[in-house]
Formats: C-alpha cells, sequence, structure tokens
C-alpha cells in the first residue's frame, strides 16, 4: 500500500487511523495513580482539595515549570520573590483563566490550598513584585524550553498520524509605526525566504521572524477581511489536540513563513510525524520539499489561481485526513478562551509571548492527562 501522492509505502495501521485517535496509550497508562499519589499529599499539606485544585496540581506536575527557572539568593534588602513558586503562580492563573495578575494576587492571599500547591511558604508578593518577575521570566524564555522539555519527555518515542499547523491573531496594546514603503531590490535570481529557511535550524528561523507589533488583515470566517494590531501566534497541534510547537511574530508576517520552522521544531521534539495538514495559505514546493526531505506527506487544499478555473481537489483519502486539522483549530480557540488568550494586557513581543505560553503549558498538561 502506498500514498497516492508521494508513492512512498504507508504501514497499514497508518491508513486504518483516519479519524485522529491518540496514539499516547503509555501516558494514559502512566497517568493512573497520579492523582492518587499527588492529591493524598495536598490534601495532608493543605486540606481537601477542589476540582480546580486538582487541575492546578496536575498540570504543574505535568509540565514542571519550576525545573527551568533559576532561583536568585540575595543576602540583602528586601526579601525576594520564590521564582520557582511565581513561575507555577503564572501557570495557575492560566489553568484558572484569571484576567489580571492582581486578581491572581487577591486569589493567592484568600486561597490556602492554591499557596500551597504553588510554593508559596511566606507572604504573597505584591502585584508589583510579580509584574517585575513577570518581565524577568518572559526574557530567560525558560517557558518555551518548559514546553520543548516536556513533549521531549512524554512524546519522544510516540507516533502522530496527523500534525496540524495554523495561526491565529493575537491584538496587541501598544501603537504601531507608520508604515514606511520599501522597495523590493531583491534580484530574481537570489533564494526566495522559504529557500533561504530551508537552509536553516528552526532556532535560526525564529530569529530571523519580525517580532514588532503591527497592522495585519486576514479572511474570517464569514469570508469578510478581518483587521488588527498586534502579532500572530503560530501552532502546531498533534492527534488529540496536544501542542507540540508554539512561537509569536509580527501580526505582518505571511502564514507560510512559519511551515518550515514548525515542521523542523515537531520533527526534533517527537518519534514520527506522517501528515501535515496545512491550509491554503501555506502553499509553496518548499515546504512540500523540506516535509518529504524528513519522510513526511503534506497535505495543502490546492488554491484557485484563475477566475474561471477550478482548483483540483484532494483526493478521498486525503480530504479524509484534512478533517482532523479542526484540532488546531479548537486549540485556538481553547487557548483564547479558556486559558489567557484574550486577557492579553502586557505589551512587548517577549511578553505577549511568555503571556500565551503559559496557556500553551497549561493546554499540553491537560491533553496529556487526558485518558
Amino acid at each position: 500500500m502506498s500514498d497516492s501522492f508521494s508513492g512512498r509505502p504507508v504501514p497499514v495501521f497508518v491508513e486504518n487511523n483516519l479519524d485522529g485517535t491518540v496514539p499516547c496509550s503509555r501516558i494514559s497508562e502512566f497517568v493512573l495513580d497520579l492523582p492518587r499519589l499527588l492529591f493524598s499529599h495536598l490534601e495532608e499539606c493543605a486540606g481537601p482539595l477542589l476540582p480546580s485544585h486538582q487541575r492546578v496540581a496536575l498540570v504543574l506536575e505535568q509540565v514542571r515549570v519550576e525545573e527551568h527557572v533559576r532561583e536568585v539568593a540575595s543576602h540583602t534588602g528586601r526579601p525576594q520573590l520564590s521564582r520557582r513558586a511565581g513561575a507555577r503562580a503564572l501557570v495557575a492563573k492560566a489553568v484558572l483563566n484569571i484576567p489580571t495578575r492582581k486578581d491572581l494576587v487577591e486569589r493567592l492571599r484568600i486561597d490556602l490550598r492554591l499557596r500551597r500547591i504553588c510554593g508559596f511558604l511566606g507572604p504573597v508578593p505584591s502585584e508589583s513584585t510579580f509584574c517585575r518577575f513577570f518581565a524577568v521570566l518572559a526574557q530567560s524564555g525558560c517557558l518555551d524550553v518548559a514546553l520543548e522539555s516536556a513533549v521531549k519527555t512524554h512524546l519522544r518515542d510516540e507516533v502522530f498520524h496527523h500534525v496540524s499547523h495554523d495561526s491565529t491573531a493575537i491584538p496587541g496594546r501598544e501603537r504601531t509605526p507608520k508604515p514606511k514603503k520599501v522597495k523590493d531590490k531583491r534580484q530574481r535570481s537570489s533564494p526566495t525566504p522559504h529557500e533561504i529557511q530551508e537552509t536553516l535550524s528552526w532556532q535560526e528561523c525564529l530569529a530571523s521572524i519580525p517580532k514588532k507589533c503591527d497592522n495585519s488583515a486576514k479572511n474570517g470566517s464569514s469570508g469578510h477581511l478581518v483587521f488588527w494590531r498586534g502579532y500572530k501566534a503560530h501552532a502546531s497541534v498533534g492527534d488529540g489536540g496536544i501542542p507540540l510547537a508554539f512561537f509569536t511574530s509580527s501580526a505582518s508576517m505571511h502564514d507560510s513563513m512559519a511551515a518550515i520552522p514548525l515542521i523542523k521544531m515537531v520533527s526534533e521534539r517527537v518519534g514520527t510525524v506522517f501528515y501535515n495538514l496545512l491550509d491554503k495559505a501555506y502553499q509553496g514546493p518548499v515546504i512540500l520539499r523540506v516535509s518529504e526531505s524528513l519522510e513526511q506527506v503534506t497535505i495543502v487544499p490546492p488554491k484557485q489561481t484563475k477566475k474561471d478555473v477550478l482548483p483540483k481537489q484532494l483526493t478521498a483519502d486525503r480530504a479524509k485526513r484534512f478533517e482532523n486539522r479542526t484540532t488546531v483549530e479548537r486549540f485556538n480557540s481553547d487557548l483564547k478562551e479558556n486559558h489567557g488568550g484574550n486577557f492579553v494586557f502586557v505589551r512587548g513581543h517577549t511578553k505577549v509571548h511568555a503571556h500565551l505560553m503559559c496557556g500553551v503549558l497549561v493546554i499540553f498538561g491537560l491533553r496529556v492527562i487526558q485518558p
């Protein structure tokens, strides 16, 4: 049996798995005893846990963000905030969808159980202390390291039949400079941006993407143009809605510029990927070539280029597989509505990205422990 487009042999069990079921059976077996062991210890320290406390504890146990935060000892001046407890509290803020850090501080002060779960043994820090700590946390990039480590820890040897890639608008609260018209002086013989990305690692690709707050527009679900000022979040989501890679760029960056770094990131973190699912915005022969070099198949619906000529349709098997791409759309909706994506009150790329990464870590933790 072979794939109808690439001609490469495809295992029979892959062809049968068209519904995007989660292949992570090993993880489900691992977490069966986790609530009993974890909750019994916490209840001895802080008393009976509510379902919201249990959810926070399970997510923090899975992502272990505190392992990637370095404590700084200070023997003079005012007492320092425990950075590990602060990082756990910011992830808990995304779990509970608490809008602001002010609300988080108030919740910690009245909720002993949440305070113990986060790791605060003394007084709760003030809102301004949390703001300063968040700036340091965002600059360090440890949240990205936490996601990469969690994916490699739990999914290094897992097989993903479908990985969906997509972007979503993130409105910002910043002023944008008036755009300047720049003439394109590139020669025809010079390599295209996609060809340049093909030769780079995903770290080098991310270092070269635009990150400033600016303006952009795209076709909404109703078919009308949607305008926004801010940023754009790019995500790769595997079967079962598990986020595998995530980064933030300027709003004006074209979606196709995110495809190659995302594909390379996911391939480095998980065991095997068979199909990459992308929408019509991710057209380009270089994207297909990069995917094929990693022994993966990319499914992109053909785009209509001529007004009176209908595009070639996907084959029946590929159209069925492309239905699994709704996982990344549900991820974007979940991030915005339930884990802080709609409450972006910070400014600057590093802070906006760190705020979104807290929600991404939460979704990863919840999806991994989902039976």
